[in-house]
């Protein structure tokens, strides 16, 4: 195996690996407030009397929301970063793997939209943090497909980063030609 096509298996594993982390972690951050509350420690309690309850749990989830929006935001620029070393290091693999290069494009435009995406959810869910949830605000309509969208753009980039991953890591060494089939879709 090529140092190059190493490389991108590198990369394409550690993005890989970054998106179920962030995944995991976004999803704990509110999963983890609502566990605290349920049961809290003495000191916890003592803390949060103040505000009570309810109170405690709208300023917790908004401190989640930061945190994740923190993180979304540094995960979208590293995203254009990988997917833009994928298809430069996917345009300079020999011989030329097109319907990799073609994939390595798409992840990229992926990225790129779930940036633009990332923008557009991070002032509509700030303008939504401290508004009561029934009646339902007009905006959390928007907001529920905008995170929608995200999610499966997400899980599509992350199909496309395992297909790629998988075509790369079977190409190319002596046994390449046992392990493929003809025809097969990752064949070259």
């Amino acid at each position: 195996m090529g140092m190059m096509r190493a490389l991108l298996i590198a990369l394409l594993g550690g993005w890989i690996a970054g998106t179920l982390i962030l995944a995991g972690a976004a999803t704990q951050n509110f999963r983890t407030i609502d566990r605290l509350l349920s049961g809290p420690t003495p000191e916890f309690s003592r803390a949060i009397a103040p505000l009570g309850h309810d109170e405690a749990r709208v300023v917790l989830r908004y401190l989640s929301s930061e945190l994740n929006r923190l993180y979304f935001r540094a995960w979208g620029f590293i995203q254009l970063l990988l997917g833009a070393a994928i298809l430069a290091g996917a345009l300079g693999l020999r011989p030329l793997d097109r319907t990799g290069v073609v994939g390595a494009g798409v992840i990229l435009a992926l990225a790129v939209a779930l940036l633009v995406i990332n923008w557009l959810i991070v002032p509509l869910g700030r303008g939504l943090d401290f508004l009561p949830r029934n009646p339902a605000p007009p905006a959390l309509a928007r907001f529920g497909r905008l995170h929608l969208a995200y999610t499966s753009l997400d899980s599509l980039k992350l199909i496309l980063c395992l297909w790629l991953l998988i075509r790369w890591s079977r190409r190319g060494g002596p046994k390449d030609s046992r392990l493929l089939r003809r025809g097969s879709l990752f064949a070259r």
